[in-house]
């Protein structure tokens, strides 16, 4: 959980107001850049890519005519203030409005970039910082060598016209996104967050050969850990980009029409089926059997392969599905609906905190678990919505119609998390109500059991028996006490339920013919598999709109209990013994998924007390609440600076944007000498 949690803050730069300053060892003051360098690689991190990063940099100056310097130490250090630290180094050199800095501190995790704030690229800055540079060095990755290659495409981008992507083939950690200035994180917006890391540039020249001239695995040399930490990375982002994927096929679909989406319905589905084997073997990988060191590494590559595959299919049709939605074009009519939405999501609110404390009368606590917060959780998205609404009217007002867009995506996204966790309170009800039902039919069938294996027991015949009775009278004994106690969980209990009355069928299965083993268990198949798609839809809700506080295992067992619950229904006709166990194991780790995420989004909320203060003051959210922000967090819509509005300090001082961002750390390099511009003006972050 703490280091998805530092992915999520390394993009949005704030993991420079927890991290302790690095050990006064490895403290490095400004470098001087020897005349006729381009690189000073003191932490020595670029190793044997450093041809490629100084071939990329004389390509951008070739091409485009900016001249990019990269330099790498340990640590930040007189000042430590990584943008004051690279303004320095700025100014030292002589930097003038053609040139470009990327500083990195390896061990301090931090970096700062900056082009002359005179130059055509500056306004595209922050869009370069989180396609070439947080890309590659957040969630673990530290890619040194790719994020200074990444950098030189995305300036050249930015130099010919575009936003300041990594154009395609240009690099192994291109960050693809839909729409102007977005960071999407945890499967944040509504935004195709896509991350291609496999490019052929970069297979090309880093690819190694065996004796025949065979391509070698390049992820042979990296240990187990290394394998898993990459898997893990890729599992979450590929989750998130479907995910983020569907919401944005939902909207295109309604606007357009089922053939105009068909090619990217079909992406869709083939990243989705990559994710599902990726899933599986992740479960196999998480289970309690020992496996071989081949074996872990045949599956973790396995997954990061089929993961980059999900990415990749999704890819490809980025071009199309930006043209199709065409946000910035529509952003007045696509405000006014989010308007609307919100309006009804505001009115929808009462309704819902009624329905819950209804719930809480009827039911245990641990039985409403998964929506007990929210209304609370509701009402910091549609907070959100409402600030996003007013960035987005504030934005098409000035004419910046791009960063109009930006706003008016978030708002999207934070709607339809606001309704996901509203209608949870409804659905987790029926299927409550459901479940009590069911229950009364269960005990009425076990109990029948228990007098049929009872009377067998008596008559001194099949002592195997009394095992599985003594487990269904404990069972039925617990149900008893629980409804006179008052309140139930009727889902957990059907479960209890019917998982005695099984061992107790299994061992009455030698005494059963065939026939009546199908019977009775086509009749406990039901009630199972309703008990298991409860919880399924259930933790569903939870991790979609919480997505940016849960991890890895969560999303892995509510994956592997999809893919069991689809098989059981798929044999329940012809083989309903068999689906009985698939749909048990469904709902088992759909229980096990509910608790992971909970647990993960426990630890969010602690390490996370205080966002809502740092991120208020200043930025587009005002004052000290955040305007929803921290519950955009946690459900994983992050927005970066390019919202700040200009004033303040933006983000609360985490993300320091500087110049005419907000920040406090511009305006120390410049003067006529440099074309008026200067170096203080960067991005800078945490990794």
């Amino acid at each position: 959980m703490r280091s998805m949690l530092k992915r999520v803050l390394a993009v949005i730069g704030l993991t420079g107001m927890l991290v302790a300053p690095a050990a006064a060892a490895w403290a490095e003051d400004p470098v001087n850049i020897p005349s006729g360098q381009n690189i000073v690689d003191d932490a020595n991190v670029l190793g044997g890519r450093k041809g490629e990063v100084e071939e990329s940099i004389q390509k951008l100056l070739k091409d485009h005519k900016y001249n990019l310097y990269v330099v790498t130490v340990k640590s930040f250090e007189n000042p430590a203030d990584p943008a004051a630290w690279g303004n320095t180094v700025a100014k030292q050199k002589g930097m003038g409005p053609a040139d470009v800095i990327l500083a990195i501190a390896t061990e301090q995790g931090k970096y700062y970039f900056a082009p002359n704030s005179s130059s055509e690229i500056y306004p595209k800055r922050t869009t370069i910082t989180q396609n070439a540079i947080a890309a590659n060095l957040g969630a673990g990755k530290k890619d040194f060598a790719q994020a200074a290659i990444d950098t030189a495409a995305a300036i050249g981008d930015a130099a010919d016209g575009g936003s300041g992507t990594v154009p395609s083939g240009a690099g192994a950690g291109t960050a693809v996104l839909v729409g102007a200035g977005i960071v999407a994180a945890g499967g944040a917006g509504t935004y195709l967050y896509l991350r291609n890391r496999r490019k052929k540039a970069g297979q090309a020249s880093s690819a190694s050969y065996g004796p025949q001239g065979a391509e070698l695995d390049p992820l042979a040399g990296m240990s187990i850990e290394d394998l898993r930490r990459k898997s893990g990375s890729l599992l979450i982002e590929a989750d998130d980009a479907i995910k983020s994927s569907e919401q944005e096929l939902g909207f295109a679909e309604a606007q357009y029409g089922e053939a105009a989406v068909g090619n990217f319905t079909k992406a869709l589905q083939e990243a989705k089926a990559h994710m599902s084997e990726s899933f599986k073997l992740q479960q196999q990988l998480d289970d309690h059997i020992p496996d071989t060191e081949e074996q872990q590494r045949s599956w973790l590559g396995e997954i990061i392969r089929r993961s980059e595959a999900a990415l990749s299919s999704l890819q490809e049709q980025k071009a199309d599905f930006d043209s199709l939605r065409e946000l910035e074009k529509n952003a007045p009519q696509a405000l006014a609906a989010v308007d609307t939405g919100a309006a009804e999501a505001d009115a929808k609110i009462a309704r819902a905190d009624q329905t819950l404390a209804e719930l809480r009368g009827k039911y245990a606590d641990t039985a409403l678990a998964q929506i007990s917060d929210n209304i609370t959780q509701a009402k910091e998205r549609l907070a959100f919505v409402q600030n996003a609404s007013a960035t987005a009217r504030e934005k098409l007002a000035s004419g910046e119609g791009s960063l109009a867009a930006v706003a008016v995506r978030a708002a999207e996204e934070s709607l339809h998390q606001t309704n996901v966790l509203l209608d949870a309170i409804s659905k987790v009800a029926g299927n409550l109500d459901s479940a009590r039902e069911g229950l009364e039919s269960a005990v009425v069938d076990t109990s029948q059991d228990l007098a049929q294996a009872r009377a067998m027991i008596q008559s001194g015949a099949h002592p195997e028996l009394e095992g599985p009775v003594a487990g269904v009278e404990a069972a039925l004994a617990r149900v008893k006490s629980e409804i006179q106690n008052g309140k139930i969980d009727p889902i957990a209990t059907l479960e209890r339920v019917e998982s005695a009355h099984q061992a107790l069928d299994q061992a009455l299965g030698g005494i059963r013919d065939q026939q009546e083993q199908a019977r009775r268990a086509q009749a406990s198949l039901q009630q199972t598999i309703m008990s298991a798609q409860a919880q399924i839809s259930a933790t569903s809700d939870y991790i979609t709109a919480r997505r940016g506080g849960v991890g890895t295992e969560a999303r892995t067992r509510l994956a592997e209990a999809q893919r069991n619950l689809d098989y059981a229904l798929s044999i329940s006709r012809n083989d309903p013994v068999t689906a009985l166990t698939y749909a048990q194991q469904a709902h088992a780790l759909a229980a096990q998924a509910a608790q992971l995420a909970q647990s993960d989004v426990d630890s969010f909320g602690y390490a996370n007390q205080g966002y809502g203060q740092g991120y208020g003051r200043g930025g587009m959210f005002g004052g000290g609440g955040g305007g929803g922000l921290g519950g955009a967090i946690l459900g994983g819509i992050l927005i970066n600076s390019i919202l700040n509005g200009g004033s303040g300090g933006g983000w609360g001082g985490g993300h320091s944007d500087g110049g005419g961002w907000g920040g406090d750390s511009g305006g120390d390099f410049g003067g006529g000498d440099f074309g008026g511009g200067d170096f203080g003006g960067g991005d800078s972050g945490s990794f």
